[in-house]
């Protein structure tokens, strides 16, 4: 498969990867607190955390960021007064706040995240992850792409630091370049589902079922692919 592709898509490769590279900032900053937090002590509160907020409120409150909710969610039985946590927030009416869920196994609605992607592909992989687009009904209720990073504290997982960021904040900074190229081509993700598009055939969440020349995007699980 060629990996050649012209030039003239490289303005939306690089507005992909700086777009990526601020929500794997903020998720490299967050993981680099969480796993701070578990040196210091060992042992780990809640109350130990809050340094995660004051990484992640400016971030989202930010006039123009793209960043729609971030922070630190805890491996089960990390911490010592919770077995399941998340210390994470979202843009709620224009500012950041606190995301509220059940984190008791025996509640009628309780959060399960041990098996959901963003989650279980960084702590399998040990590597930094996008999932999406999805359609994120807890956070967002949009569609959104969720980047994750594994965080370790001695070698031992202690959970995954992640940022979202809404898929049409993506399509709001590429779309005009991807209009201005004279030919057909979608940025993907690892598993081959489309992010967005110049197509009006493959519309993000799509899965491509045939590709063309791949450009992979360096340091990203992201590709651009020119599409038929």
């Amino acid at each position: 498969m060629s990996t050649h592709v012209a030039q003239d898509t490289a303005a939306i490769v690089s507005l992909v990867g700086a777009l990526a590279d601020q929500a794997f900032g903020l998720a490299d900053r967050i993981a680099a607190s969480a796993a701070d937090a578990f040196a210091r002590q060992p042992t780990v509160r809640r109350g130990d955390l809050k340094g995660i907020a004051s990484l992640v409120k400016p971030a989202i409150d930010a006039p123009g960021s793209p960043i729609a909710g971030a922070g630190f969610v805890v491996a089960v039985d990390a911490l010592a007064d919770s077995r399941w946590w998340l210390e994470w927030f979202m843009r709620n009416n224009g500012a950041a706040e606190r995301l509220l869920v059940d984190t008791d196994p025996r509640g009628d609605n309780f959060y399960d995240y041990e098996s959901l992607p963003w989650y279980d592909v960084p702590r399998t992989t040990g590597q930094r992850h996008i999932t999406g687009p999805y359609v994120d009904y807890l956070c967002t209720e949009d569609y959104t792409l969720t980047f994750t990073v594994p965080v370790l504290a001695g070698g031992t997982f202690v959970g995954v630091a992640g940022a979202d960021v809404r898929v049409f904040t993506f399509e709001k900074a590429v779309l005009p370049c991807l209009r201005a190229i004279h030919r057909t081509v979608a940025v993907v993700n690892d598993q081959g589902r489309v992010v967005l598009s110049n197509s009006a055939r493959h519309v993000s969440g799509t899965l491509l079922k045939a590709s063309g020349p791949v450009q992979p995007i360096e340091g990203l699980p992201l590709s651009l692919v020119e599409l038929s």
